[in-house]
């Protein structure tokens, strides 16, 4: 096995080095072989099956460059690569970026009843699988809220926060709340959690306290009447699967489970920081204060929380949850004028990222995302992913690429970051 691999290996090199003989590329115009060329001069000697080879490792790219003009408008420029709605990838926790906005969408509708993401929570148990949420004191707050769930989210992609929010709304408010921003693709329809399908149509009740202890919001179990499911022949993923010892030698159902395409997904992130690129009726309806919260939390490395568990270096390092620029090193980031606001996915050999990547001094910012299957094997669940040999390397190196090409790209007008400062240079919100 391993002499076929070194074998296959050196086959792709040696026809990287044909093609780079060759100087047969597309004019640069083409957005598609803009990140082509960029990977094929940095990765084919590298990773040459990777750049040989994309459709096994299902690779997907998204590079936005932001130009401003002298009013400090945000103009767009989309380069892609292996993008297509039909290749399916399972998201993880990528779905994670949606339920926070939508929760806090809800929150702002809620907030006529005196309630906010600060306000105190419980969370009961009416239908088989769930569990009560009573007692929180990690917070600030020192009780459990819907604030706390998001940092825990956004610092180290928490599960459980995930599964609690995933509570509140509910599938036929995920399903509702897609249609209305112009989504209708996605599908969240499972907690984090080892509830069967049937049981995730059912949700907890809800209430919420004001500061005197009274109930202001109570919010009923909720039943899903329908049975969702993702309708693609392309949601079966490897040629074998474990579930705990047990092996099936076919490859796994993804059909019912959640969908989140990656074109979808870097638009929602997109509207989050710049708002002022969409209309008013697909933006997301968010306080002021809520946008500050989010960046704070989205650039924030665990070290630099509050939470003295996520202190511990050894377990949660900077490149913990941030695989663009830094998913290859276990270093500390000495640069703090380098941010990078970052929402990810990790499960089952797919290793997917959404970035925007800046550096405040210097005024470089662009996005960045992608998503590949990294598992040579193609069984699932077995535990043995390529994401340290694979995965990892290629996002810290292909965001170190594009943040160079952005330093040295010449830009006019430079972004002023004035929200961004002022939510780092908040306290801990």
């Amino acid at each position: 096995m391993l002499f076929r691999t070194a074998a296959l290996s050196l086959f792709l090199l040696i026809a990287c080095i044909k093609i780079a003989d060759s100087q047969d590329w597309p004019a640069e115009r083409d957005t598609s072989s803009f990140l082509g060329k960029m990977i094929y001069q940095q990765y084919c000697d590298t990773f040459p099956d990777l750049y040989m080879m994309p459709e096994w490792y299902n690779l997907q790219l998204i590079y936005i460059q932001v130009n401003r003009d002298s009013t400090g408008f945000p103009h767009l420029t989309y380069h892609k690569l292996g993008v297509d709605r039909n290749k399916y990838f399972y998201p993880a926790s990528l779905v994670k970026l949606p339920t926070l906005l939508f929760t806090l969408e809800k929150l702002q509708e809620l907030k006529k009843y005196g309630i906010d993401k600060y306000s105190r929570l419980r969370i009961g148990r009416n239908h088989s699988c769930q569990t009560e949420f009573k007692e929180d004191t990690t917070g600030l707050e020192d009780y459990p809220c819907i604030a706390n769930f998001i940092r825990r989210i956004l610092l180290v992609s928490d599960n459980q926060s995930y599964s609690r929010l995933f509570e509140f709304l509910g599938q036929v408010e995920y399903k509702k709340r897609f249609q209305a921003k112009g989504y209708t693709d996605p599908l969240v329809i499972k907690r984090f959690s080892r509830c069967s399908y049937d049981e995730n149509r059912y949700t907890n009740p809800f209430w919420f306290y004001n500061d005197k202890g009274k109930v202001v919001y109570y919010q009923p179990p909720r039943t899903n009447p329908d049975k969702p499911w993702l309708n693609s022949e392309n949601a079966f993923v490897g040629k074998g699967y474990y579930e705990g010892k047990k092996f099936y030698d076919k490859p796994k159902d993804f059909r019912f489970t959640n969908y989140l395409p990656l074109e979808d997904a870097v638009d929602m992130f997109v509207k989050l920081f710049l708002p002022g690129t969409t209309d008013s009726a697909h933006r997301w309806n968010i306080s002021y204060n809520d946008r500050l919260f989010l960046m704070q939390y989205f650039s924030m490395y665990p070290r630099e929380s509050f939470f003295e568990e996520y202190h511990d270096y050894e377990k949660f390092e900077d490149s913990y949850k941030k695989y663009f620029m830094i998913g290859d090193t276990k270093d500390t980031i000495k640069d703090s004028n380098l941010r990078i606001f970052n929402i990810v996915g990790l499960s089952y050999g797919f290793t997917t990222d959404i970035a925007y990547i800046v550096n405040l001094e210097e005024g470089v910012e662009f996005f960045l995302a992608g998503t590949m299957y990294s598992n040579e094997n193609d069984i699932l669940n077995d535990d043995t992913y390529d994401y340290h040999k694979v995965a990892f390397p290629f996002y810290g190196k292909f965001g170190r690429i594009m943040y160079e090409y952005e330093r040295n790209r010449q830009k006019q007008y430079l972004p002023d970051f004035r929200e961004i400062k002022q939510a780092l240079a908040m306290p801990p919100m």
